[in-house]
């Protein structure tokens, strides 16, 4: 362990890909016990408990459809249950559909702004009464949230949202909690894996980029490790903006 966080645990939802994965390695590298949900991918989130256990904390995946409310009652009774001390909260898991207005469907729409902002929503109400003092939550917005495409309608509204909610309950939770909120620019993750792949999208988003290059999971593992860190116990309702430069 390289931080003293023996006994404390984060919830990490989406946490068996991707940025979520990321997540959950850094923060179990640094001591703390882990829950994390996933909807699909039993194997990789069976791997991901594998790989958590080699840095000797707890640690236990959980399925759950998170755009349903039934099941995110379900979760959060069992997180009650397990009487794990919860140190903070990252809501992570989320959807991308690229549709415009004309082709987007109705269950598409309920479906982004259920796993977008819905989700965390309600897990934060169901939960942070039992989240520790000083405790934290940190969810997952984009630059999205800032910029628009003619496309993507329900991602673009549903990460702007989350950002105006995180700043709402860092008011409401304070000064017990304190909730903020990490805005990735262009990540190679599976989700938009077929954008990185594309040797000439993949070269437009490097140029366009200050940086220079795709941002990659841990850097947003990295910026979640930072607001949620008890030395930063005077940030809240904040966004951290993990973008190269693109946003600019």
């Amino acid at each position: 362990m390289t931080d003293d966080r023996e006994n404390l645990t984060v919830i990490v939802t989406g946490g068996n890909r991707g940025i979520g994965k990321s997540i959950v390695m850094k923060l179990s590298e640094s001591g703390y016990d882990i829950i994390f949900t996933y909807n699909t991918g039993t194997e990789e989130a069976a791997s991901t408990e594998e790989a958590v256990r080699k840095f000797g904390v707890k640690v236990k995946g959980y399925q759950v459809d998170l755009t349903s409310r039934t099941r995110i009652e379900d979760f959060s009774k069992q997180v009650k249950k397990s009487g794990q001390r919860i140190f903070a909260i990252v809501n992570n898991a989320g959807i991308y559909k690229g549709e415009t207005i004309d082709e987007i469907t109705d269950e598409d729409w309920e479906k982004t702004i259920n796993l977008n902002l819905s989700a965390p929503f309600y897990l934060t109400r169901n939960l942070h009464s039992i989240i520790m003092d000083n405790g934290s939550i940190v969810n997952i917005s984009s630059v999205y949230g800032f910029r628009a495409d003619p496309w993507a309608h329900g991602y673009q509204a549903s990460k702007a949202a989350i950002i105006h909610l995180t700043r709402g309950l860092a008011k409401e939770l304070a000064p017990r909690i304190r909730v903020n909120c990490v805005a990735p620019g262009y990540i190679r993750t599976d989700m938009n894996k077929e954008g990185w792949e594309s040797v000439t999208f993949y070269n437009k988003i490097k140029k366009i980029t200050p940086m220079s290059r795709w941002g990659e999971p841990e850097d947003i593992a990295n910026a979640i490790k930072f607001l949620m860190g008890p030395s930063n116990s005077f940030i809240t309702g904040e966004t951290l903006v993990v973008d190269g430069g693109i946003g600019l």
